[in-house]
C-alpha cells in the first residue's frame, strides 16, 4: 500500500495537504499483475488551502464556486476512495486481459442506437 503521495500537477486539488507541505493524505492499493486496485484520499476541508491549490494549478476559481461554497459554509474532515471493479475481478480470477472482465463490453459501432 502506498500513502503520503507527493503534491504536484498529477494530484487533484481537493486532496488534503499534509503538514510537511510536500505530500497529500492519499493512498493507492497496488496488487500483483493488475496495478492500482483502489485509490483514495482525505479531502481538503480548509478553504484557504483549496484556493491556494487552485491558484497553483492555474484553475479558474469561478468554475469551482460551488465546490468552494461547500467548504466556505462549513465542512468536516472526510475522505473517499474508488475501487476498479474490473480490476478486482481480474485480480480475484487471475484473468490476464482486463477486457475479458468487462460485464457490458462496448466497441465503436457496436451500439444499435
Amino acid at each position: 500500500m502506498e500513502y503520503r503521495r507527493g503534491i504536484n500537477e498529477i494530484k487533484a486539488f481537493y486532496m488534503r495537504q499534509n503538514d510537511d507541505g510536500k505530500t497529500v493524505a492519499a493512498m493507492d492499493m497496488l496488487v500483483p499483475r493488475v496495478g492500482e486496485l483502489i485509490g483514495g484520499s482525505q479531502r481538503e476541508e480548509r478553504l484557504d488551502y483549496l484556493e491556494d491549490r487552485l491558484d497553483d494549478l492555474k484553475l479558474n476559481k469561478e468554475s469551482y464556486w460551488w465546490y468552494l461554497d461547500l467548504r466556505r459554509y462549513g465542512s468536516v474532515p472526510h475522505a473517499g476512495f474508488g475501487l476498479g471493479f474490473e480490476r478486482l475481478v481480474q485480480f480475484a480470477t487471475g484473468i490476464d486481459n482486463i477486457r475479458d472482465t468487462i460485464p457490458f463490453p462496448r466497441a465503436p459501432g457496436s451500439a444499435e442506437f
